[in-house]
């Protein structure tokens, strides 16, 4: 069984590795997910303002001193709804020899219990519509969909 908590600073590092991962993994869903250039940089820039955040939060998944998962999520308003407050999961990656040990669930778990605390009560999953794992997995968590984004390339 995994240890959940939150990133630290020396964490940095092997989650950068995990979304960089994750984000060339969602390029191969569509052409219109293809990844930035610089796109290690720009996960590094975003992971380092989540340590101080207020508005997101990245938690690990730990097994014998190795992390083996990590997730991001953030607060977002909602506007017209209620509540007014959302966690987003923004980025969500097990290592793949780790993956049906029940590490996922363990996140979620987490996730929520952490959200709680912090007065939310609703948390969503942001991930490329044709990834059928993800859609599976979060369906299995108890989420589901609610929202469908289309987009199209303007030539």
């Amino acid at each position: 069984m995994a240890i959940i908590r939150r990133m630290n600073k020396e964490d940095i590092p092997t989650v950068v590795d995990f979304f960089v991962r994750m984000y060339r993994l969602n390029s191969e869903f569509d052409p219109l997910l293809e990844s930035a250039s610089d796109l290690e940089q720009r996960v590094k820039e975003v992971v380092e303002k989540c340590v101080e955040s207020q508005d997101s939060l990245i938690v690990v998944a730990e097994e014998n001193g190795r992390i083996v998962g990590a997730a991001r999520v953030t607060i977002v308003d909602r506007m017209f709804y209620e509540p007014k407050k959302e966690a987003i999961v923004r980025e969500f990656y097990v290592h793949p020899a780790k993956r049906r040990e029940g590490i996922g669930q363990q996140i979620i778990q987490y996730l929520e219990s952490e959200l709680s605390k912090m007065g939310i009560s609703v948390i969503g999953a942001w991930f490329p519509a044709r990834n059928l794992i993800a859609a599976s997995f979060y369906k299995k968590m108890g989420f589901r969909d609610i929202y469908y984004e289309f987009i199209k390339k303007i030539e």
